[in-house]
């Protein structure tokens, strides 16, 4: 039996799934990996103890696969972590993860100085503080000492293949969420890069999402008890949701709820928006992922239900009990409108001073109210994304949905109401962790297109708009974006430190 295993790593969650060659799952293990929250804005994570988990997640499913072939092993994982090494390939810092918002001022002055204009053209990266080149001015200004003693600024990944294979290579999508990679050539940018003011020697090698690794140092082929099995580098965890997914032409879009979120689609070549609402990432030569991530998902219910349960006692871990309330509550919250930007924002607003609001709220509204509004809310920012991914892509029919939230038929009903569109949901696995295992078959030559390793993607079950529903959530939706509009001003006189440090 020929298989392939899948490597998801995610910021709250690594998956290793291994997969026959009909993409049927054959093993699946999966393990959470703790998040460093200290001070307002800091979310770092340790890379060591990202690497053990990997290491022992793959290690147990290598094992209980005695007897099969194992293909190949690819990989997914979240954009946007810096760590800095130093020359004996130590880690200087813990990773800063996408949600760290400690760069709001350099990219602030990105934005408001023009540059980040003309980086955007030729990046395809809206500037943002979750952007590792923000966060390697951060450390330029604020760390000089550390600055000047960093060997390598690289990303988890990244980390993981040079304690394997002793060398510093990082796949194009991933190099794309930096923020300084030109997307036309897929090379460096070297403008990018002096604006950061680091040499690209101090980046790893940029190579192709199928580029395969096979010798293993010795401790780590012992470890895993393996031979020259392929490593594929894989890309990140949005460019293979689209995969994973079906997303694979421009009448699909990928619309992901974890703990962030996305709404992204495929085309066949980069296509910039004059504002620098969405982005746009490689894939492979000819397919690039465009689309936007938002920070405030399945995060702000978590919260939500943390902070305003019930019952005290309760660990606050089960949503159900919560979502339940929600949907005892008709559409539209009673007018209960709810802006879920906990956390800053990136698409479409990208504004890290944006922050949560709770408007129209009256004596007749309860915590089902409440708990209504805040997945109406969530739902909201990124029908804002797919608004804005409409002015390029008119003709999509319908959006392929993954993340934690589809175990919720009443939330993915809510997408197809609030975005007026056909849903379907994949219950395979996650969509990340397949788009990497259909990449690795790609890789390896057991497909001939990308296109064919992903045929079986995206079926499963339909959720179709309620009409009546959408028109009230239209209304609201409109009252939404015009309060940050109307607010957008105000957010910086806050000034009571970061605007979240839970990602």
């Amino acid at each position: 039996m020929s298989i392939l295993i899948g490597v998801d790593i995610g910021t709250s969650n690594i998956k290793v799934i291994a997969f026959k060659n009909d993409n049927q799952i054959r093993i699946s293990e999966k393990s959470s990996c703790d998040i460093i929250l200290s001070t307002p804005g800091k979310v770092e994570q340790s890379p060591q103890l990202v690497l053990r988990t990997v290491n022992t997640l793959l290690k147990s499913v290598i094992t209980q696969l005695k007897g099969a072939t194992i293909e190949g092993v690819c990989f997914s994982a979240a954009m946007h972590s810096l760590l800095a090494v130093d020359k004996e390939n130590h880690p200087l810092t813990n990773a800063i993860l996408w949600s760290d918002i400690r760069s709001r001022e350099e990219a602030h002055h990105l934005k408001t100085s023009g540059i980040a204009e003309t980086l955007y053209q030729q990046t395809g990266v809206p500037i943002h503080p979750s952007l590792p080149l923000c966060k390697i001015m951060w450390l330029k200004e604020n760390s000089p000492d550390l600055f000047a003693q960093t060997y390598k600024f690289i990303s988890l990944k990244e980390y993981l293949f040079f304690q394997w294979f002793g060398k510093y290579i990082v796949d194009h999508s991933i190099a794309g969420a930096t923020g300084m990679q030109d997307i036309h050539s897929l090379q460096w940018s070297e403008p990018a890069l002096s604006i950061a003011g680091i040499q690209k020697e101090q980046l790893s090698q940029i190579v192709p999402v199928t580029h395969i690794e096979t010798r293993l140092t010795d401790p780590y082929r012992n470890y895993f008890g393996i031979g020259e099995i392929p490593f594929i580098i894989g890309s990140s965890d949005g460019c293979l949701a689209n995969l994973g997914s079906g997303v694979l032409g421009p009448d699909k879009a990928a619309l992901t709820i974890g703990t962030s979120g996305a709404v992204r689609t495929t085309t066949s070549s980069p296509i910039l928006h004059d504002s620098a609402a969405l982005f746009c990432y490689p894939l492979l030569k000819n397919q690039f992922i465009k689309g936007g991530a938002v920070n405030n998902g399945g995060n702000i219910l978590s919260w939500f239900g943390r902070n305003f349960r019930d019952d005290p006692s309760s660990p606050g871990k089960d949503l159900t009990s919560l979502i339940n309330q929600a949907h005892a509550v008709e559409a539209g919250a009673d007018g209960l409108i709810f802006l879920p930007y906990l956390y800053g924002e990136r698409a479409p607003i990208w504004d890290a001073n944006a922050r949560g609001v709770f408007f129209g709220v009256s004596a007749m509204h309860h915590r089902g109210h409440f708990a209504r509004a805040v997945m109406e809310g969530i739902c909201f920012g990124l029908y804002d994304v797919f608004s804005e991914l409409l002015q390029f892509e008119k003709n999509i029919k319908t959006i392929s949905a993954s993340g934690g939230f589809v175990q919720s038929d009443l939330w993915v009903q809510m997408i197809a109401d609030i975005f007026d569109i056909e849903v379907t949901v994949n219950d395979q696995a996650d969509a990340s962790t397949i788009g990497a295992a259909l990449t690795g078959w790609y890789a390896i030559g057991a497909v001939n297109r990308m296109q064919d390793s992903g045929r079986n993607a995206g079926e499963g079950r339909v959720f179709l708009p309620d009409k009546n529903k959408h028109h009230i959530y239209r209304k609201n939706f409109e009252i939404f974006r015009s309060l940050y509009d109307a607010l957008r001003n105000e957010f910086p006189k806050l000034n009571v430190g970061g605007a979240g440090s839970e990602p």
